[in-house]
């Protein structure tokens, strides 16, 4: 049987190229648990990209999530590195048991962890980026547009019924959070629905120099409550340390949405509940994962921004 390795010139000349080498030197960004196998391959051009094996129960939701990332870049979105079509129509090749899609590489600026929440300038950016997305996917002809809107609440029922099988210790103390997050509950219900990311956070974005330069992993994009990207984002920030969010990434990010209306008060008064209600979906990677000390962290963070909404919506107000 041939190996990987065998097998990649006959895949990658399924989009008219022909392979020069691999890079396994090379990193790609993006969580690994998104594909089977990541590979940086070198075209006879020298130009790079990344080929991705995935099982063939994920064909559906990554061509709809090809068919949004195209949509968007015809409207005109920067930032958004597309599958590439092997044929019109098409977003990647299905072959020897699996799929396999194909995009652009991009080396970026690696993220500087213990830092990068005090710049400025990637606030900025992000809004932007945030800012555009809103911009190039308010359209009637949007894929997806029409679909149902993704609502954390009844996410959460859903996961506190896994944690109960997982973990049952967790769902003791997760039940008092849900609680606090009654009044999330019924504003969600009416919520309007807005095209999002579905998982933005600093880690899925590439950075170039004092720029964002392809935002990836889009696997959860479609219809959710306008403030889920922001929310997942400053999580992410709060996570890495509650002082980043009010610090300069973050503050400059929400000044450059409010400027640019964003958000309703409405969803601006709600975005701590939000940001709360988003970590449940975090806790389940790490009951996942066994990680008992993130599993801990997580509980005592929700409880942190709950406990401090008003604060928290004083400071971003």
């Amino acid at each position: 049987m041939e190996s990987l390795l065998e097998r990649l010139p006959a895949i990658f000349a399924k989009w008219g190229f022909e392979l020069k080498c691999c890079h396994p030197e090379l990193s790609i960004a993006g969580s690994p648990e998104r594909a089977l196998k990541r590979e940086i391959l070198e075209d006879s051009h020298g130009e790079l990209f990344v080929l991705e094996q995935l099982p063939l129960a994920n064909r559906e939701i990554r061509e709809a999530q090809a068919r949004c990332q195209r949509f968007l870049v015809e409207q005109g979105m920067e930032g958004v590195s597309p599958w590439l079509s092997p044929v019109p129509g098409s977003f990647g090749v299905e072959c020897e048991g699996f799929f396999w899609q194909l995009r652009h590489w991009s080396k970026g600026v690696a993220l500087p962890r213990e830092t990068y929440a005090l710049e400025a300038w990637r606030g900025e950016a992000t809004a932007q980026f945030l800012l555009n997305l809103r911009k190039c996917s308010d359209s009637e002809a949007m894929p997806g547009r029409g679909g149902r809107v993704f609502t954390l609440m009844h996410y959460i029922g859903h996961l506190m019924t896994h944690f109960q099988r997982q973990l049952s210790a967790l769902v003791t103390d997760m039940k008092p959070m849900v609680a606090e997050l009654r009044e999330y509950h019924d504003y969600e219900r009416t919520a309007q629905g807005r095209f999002c990311h579905g998982d933005l956070h600093p880690g899925n974005i590439i950075w170039g120099e004092r720029k964002i330069q392809t935002v990836i992993d889009w696997e959860f994009c479609g219809p959710k409550p306008a403030a889920y990207d922001l929310a997942n984002l400053l999580g992410c920030l709060g996570m890495d340390d509650p002082a980043f969010l009010t610090g300069p990434y973050a503050m400059t990010c929400i000044q450059a949405l409010r400027k640019g209306a964003f958000l309703t008060e409405e969803e601006w008064h709600f975005l701590p509940d939000q940001i709360a209600a988003l970590r449940f979906g975090w806790m389940r990677e790490w009951v996942a994962r066994k990680d008992k000390p993130m599993i801990s962290q997580e509980l005592d963070f929700i409880w942190l921004i709950l406990d401090n909404r008003e604060l928290l919506r004083q400071k971003w107000r």
